[in-house]
This record gives structure tokens, sequence and C-alpha cells, in this order.
């Protein structure tokens, strides 16, 4: 008997034990959800201040998210909270977030003026791409064939900050309709970049010999940005955008100096200790 009455208290223990360590892990996990949430409530309030027509300041509440979106995703990977309800509603908010109220300014502050039929299919095409991209995205990680390391495609956060740069370097709407022409060619290159097949980098790999490096250079943009706003973001965003590029003239020339680098030992080219 008394071996059956200490199993039983085991088996008691072990159950509280679980349901605690259930209870942390549920407590642990509503952060991240948190995080998406007040994502959603920069978006509604973005979406507000360009009802107003305070452009600059619907801008810097998506930038905000824009920041706010890694922390979600990065503390739940932290945590092993990752779950299949964050992942669905961390889409839904980031399709509110980054491609209703985007395409929202795309009209709003581009056409609305000028052409306002003409900004209704930019904008909406913007949104068409970003939820797209955003599909792809929960496919391609859900089948776990995709890269850690990249992003196929400009993720829709960094392309919403694209889009928005433009308000904050021209401030005043276009109204020469060769400057409007020109910003729905760019609305558009964004949008294809997104559901394009391109390789856009993370920061996950990042060697930890190099991560000082990281966190100094990330401290300078944080404290350009804060001080110079609307000329560090759109330098930023502009540069990401075109990252795959300047990446592929990188390693040619890495290619390339690796090539000069190595001897030739053709026939007649031979060194002279050989000869001899």
């Amino acid at each position: 008997m008394i071996p059956s009455r200490r199993r039983s208290k085991e088996d008691r223990r072990m159950v509280d034990r679980s349901a605690a360590e259930g209870h942390r892990r549920l407590r642990v996990s509503f952060l991240p959800s948190v995080f998406t949430t007040f994502n959603l409530l920069l978006g509604y309030l973005a979406l507000l201040q360009i009802m107003q027509r305070n452009y600059a300041q619907a801008v810097y509440f998506v930038i905000i998210a824009v920041v706010m979106d890694g922390f979600d995703g990065t503390i739940a990977r932290l945590t092993n909270t990752e779950s299949r309800f964050g992942m669905q509603l961390d889409t839904l908010v980031d399709g509110v977030t980054f491609g209703l109220v985007t395409s929202v300014m795309i009209y709003v502050w581009g056409f609305q003026d000028t052409y306002p039929q003409i900004g209704r299919v930019i904008g909406f095409l913007f949104l068409s791409a970003g939820i797209m991209r955003l599909a792809r995205f929960n496919m391609l990680r859900e089948s776990k064939s995709a890269e850690s390391h990249m992003f196929v495609g400009i993720p829709i956060p960094l392309g919403a900050s694209c889009v928005l740069s433009v308000v904050l370097i021209f401030e005043r709407p276009p109204v020469h309709p060769l400057h409007v022409l020109l910003f729905a060619a760019y609305v558009m290159l964004v949008a294809f970049l997104m559901i394009s097949n391109i390789r856009y980098r993370t920061m996950k790999r990042i060697q930890p010999r190099h991560s000082l490096i990281f966190l100094f250079i990330l401290a300078g943009m944080i404290a350009f940005g804060s001080v110079y706003p609307r000329q560090t973001i759109p330098v930023l965003t502009v540069v990401y955008m075109f990252s795959p590029v300047l990446v592929g003239l990188y390693h040619r020339h890495e290619s390339a100096s690796a090539d000069d680098s190595v001897p030739d030992n053709k026939p007649g080219n031979a060194p002279e200790d050989e000869i001899r």
C-alpha cells in the first residue's frame, strides 16, 4: 500500500508540474500576440491620420509598426512559443497595417486630387501584391521549404516603407501628370518586387564575430533615424530594395578578385623554380 501512495503522490506532482508549465507557456505565448495587436493599433491610428491628411504622422506610425513587426516573431522564437494562431494573426495584421493602410495612402496622397480612377487601380494592385506575398510566405513556412536566411520577394513591411518614403521626401502630393506617372510606376515596381522570386537577405545569419559591429551600425541608424527621419528612412528603405543588386555586384567582384589571385599554371607560364 505504501508504494502505491507514493506513486499517487508523484503522479499528482507531475500533473501539477505539467499544469503549471502549461500556464506559464500560455502567459509567455500571449506576449508575441500583444506586439502583433499593437501593430494593428498603429495601423488603425495611421489610417485615421491619412483621413485627416496628416501624411507624415501616418508614415511614422507605419514605420514604428515595421520596427515592432520584427519583435513578435523574435520573441516567439526565443520563448519557443510559435503557434499557428500567432502566425495567422501576424499575417492578418500585416495585411491591414502594411497592405491596406499603404494602399489608402497611395490613393489619397498620390491620386485623389488628380487621377482618382487610376489611383484606385494602383492602390488595389499594391494591396493585392502584398496579400499574395503574405500568402506565399505562409505557404513556404508551413511546407518548411523556405530558406531561413532569405526572403522570397521583398517583405510587405519593407514594401510599405519603400512607398511611404516618397511621402516623407516630397511631403506635398504630386500634381504634375509626369510626377503622378512616376509615382504610379514606382508603386508598381515595389508591388512587383513583393511577388517576385528575388531573394532578399535577413539578419539571421550574422556571424557572432560581427554581432558587435552590427549592433553598433544598428545603434547609429536608430540615432540618425530619430534625429533625421525624413532623410534616414528613405535611404535605408531604398538601399534594402536594391540590396540584391548590390550583393550580386559584391559577389561578382569577389569572384573576379579570387580568379585574379589564382596563379596561371598553363604550359609555357611555369615558375622559374620549375623550369630550373
